[in-house]
């Protein structure tokens, strides 16, 4: 019996040099083909039912970690398979978290693939062990930022950093001043590693 697949990509052209392999191989079925999460959803809306999705990671409208979170939620059954040329990276590791089944980098061979589809059909997993090994040496890097407490105030002014606010604009919305700011400004920096104003805007949700 074959398997059905829909494969998630905003490349036709890698669209169509996939589809171009698999109308060739025994056991593997193209039932959709979409540029991103948010046609995928719809052909699962109009009644496919692959058994597995090949998805890239980043594409308009809905990227692939967001396709991941939603299918997690509203189409739990269905395993998604990660195809993509960012090796490794922290995206990668978030859809990880987030529960796909599989992960193949796209400069990856034919044989290669396919196996992926065939074992995340079955319902087990299908991950790299250099894949894994650098997934632990990235979760345990990090796992000093999951321990960053902030104090209430420090909270309250980093809410206003991420909207913009300078320091004398936060020292004269909360009747403070500019000296005080800056000195919550610097533990902020401190405790959270990052000096880079534009980074701590970027993971400033963790903390808040």
């Amino acid at each position: 019996m074959s398997v059905k697949i829909i494969i998630v990509d905003d490349h036709d052209l890698f669209l169509d040099g996939l589809t171009s392999i698999f109308i060739k191989e025994i056991g593997i079925d193209v039932i959709g083909m979409s540029n991103n999460g948010l046609e995928a959803l719809k052909l699962l809306e109009s009644g496919l039912e692959p058994d597995v999705i090949l998805s890239d990671i980043r594409m308009p409208i809905i990227d692939g970690i967001t396709l991941v979170k939603l299918l997690h939620s509203s189409y739990p059954h269905i395993p998604v398979i990660i195809l993509s040329m960012f090796d490794q990276n922290a995206d990668m590791f978030e859809m990880y978290d987030a529960g796909v089944k599989g992960y193949v980098p796209k400069k990856t061979n034919k044989k290669t693939l396919i196996e992926a589809i065939h074992t995340v059909s079955k319902g087990e997993l299908y991950f790299e062990k250099s894949f894994l090994d650098t997934y632990k040496k990235y979760k345990k890097n990090n796992e000093h930022v999951e321990e960053i407490t902030l104090t209430k105030r420090e909270r309250q002014i980093l809410q206003l950093i991420v909207k913009g606010r300078s320091s004398l604009q936060i020292a004269n919305e909360l009747k403070l001043s500019k000296f005080t700011i800056d000195t919550h400004r610097k533990n902020i920096h401190k405790k959270t590693g990052i000096k880079n104003n534009i980074h701590l805007i970027q993971h400033a949700q963790q903390w808040l």
